[in-house]
């Protein structure tokens, strides 16, 4: 059975933007410039708030995040005044909301929301999650993600043998094993 990463999707992509964290400096370039795109965008200083709303995407390398909404939390640079332009400074948290969708190179995920804290490297996707890597697929309704150490948890909200939510996962096996163990005789013509 191949090793289960595809909530690395989620920590590849939401540890990469903003501060640039240590799980995404692993596995890419947290230093690649990040590309974002949404209808519209507002700041808001006092608060130290920056959204992004409608069709919201963004892209660092060959990863990519869709929502319809994103909100980066930053902390306020100690001492500064909060009518000061510059009093904001790294980002804390990240929030996705509405159909979040995120892809990697060979990994995909998705889910309602999803949040990313930077100083403890937690993602945590929530709402009808889905992973998939390949054709392995796994469901369930809250996924946490340490990016740093690569452990995640999948939970479902409904536990129980009977529950109609339970976490269900599909691995297939290695595609590329030989299936057959017929003699070599075999696949050579007979000699007459």
């Amino acid at each position: 059975m191949k090793r289960w990463t595809a909530a690395a999707a989620t920590a590849l992509i939401l540890s990469g933007m903003g501060a640039g964290g240590a799980a995404f400096a692993q596995q890419g370039d947290s230093s690649a410039p990040i590309d974002v795109s949404a209808d519209q965008q507002e700041t808001i200083n006092s608060k130290c708030i920056t959204i992004f709303r409608g069709n919201v995407e963004i892209l660092q390398n060959r990863s990519r995040m869709r929502a319809k909404q994103v909100t980066v939390y930053s902390a306020r640079k100690a001492g500064a005044a909060a009518d000061n332009a510059n009093a904001c400074g790294n980002a804390q948290r990240m929030e996705a909301e509405g159909n979040v969708y995120l892809v990697s190179d060979q990994q995909q995920a998705r889910g309602d929301r999803a949040v990313y804290t930077f100083d403890n490297n937690i993602a945590v996707v929530t709402g009808d999650v889905v992973l998939v890597k390949g054709k392995d697929v796994a469901r369930g309704d809250r996924l946490t993600v340490n990016t740093k150490t690569n452990d995640a948890k999948l939970e479902s909200s409904t536990p129980g043998r009977t529950a109609p939510r339970r976490v269900r996962a599909v691995f297939y096996q290695d595609d590329n094993k030989k299936t057959s163990d017929a003699p070599a005789a075999a696949e050579q013509p007979a000699q007459r």
